[in-house]
């Protein structure tokens, strides 16, 4: 009777060592279960930050593109204005100079004319 109590305590203990390692080894699963979801919520928020710096890069190189253009488009157009500004400015001098030239022509003409070195009417 010794040796089957003796067995019976000695299975009860192994019994309850199995289902102690049992328990561990649940709540070590338990444990690497919750691990594995913060590891998927840390990758998920790390590929949301990488779109979303994406997204900003793209957005900055559009930003500057547009900048470009419109420095771009600035300066032609500032270059027009100073084409058309000297073209008007030669245009004028020009009829500017055709209006002196025909002074002076007239003036010579009545020198002549009359014999004067003022110009105008000989009386």
């Amino acid at each position: 009777m010794r040796e089957t109590e003796k067995a019976a305590k000695q299975q009860e203990a192994e019994a309850a060592k199995a289902a102690k390692q049992q328990a561990e080894a649940a709540e070590a699963a338990k444990a690497a279960k919750k691990q594995q979801a913060e590891a998927a919520e840390a990758a998920k928020a790390a590929k949301q930050q990488q779109a979303e710096a994406a997204k900003a890069a793209k957005k900055e190189k559009a930003d500057a593109e547009k900048a470009a253009k419109q420095q771009a488009d600035a300066e032609k157009a500032a270059k027009k204005q100073k084409a058309e500004a000297e073209k008007a400015a030669k245009k004028e001098k020009a009829e500017a100079d055709k209006a002196r030239q025909e002074r002076e022509g007239r003036c010579r003409e009545g020198r002549q004319a009359t014999g004067s070195r003022r110009g105008g009417a000989y009386t």
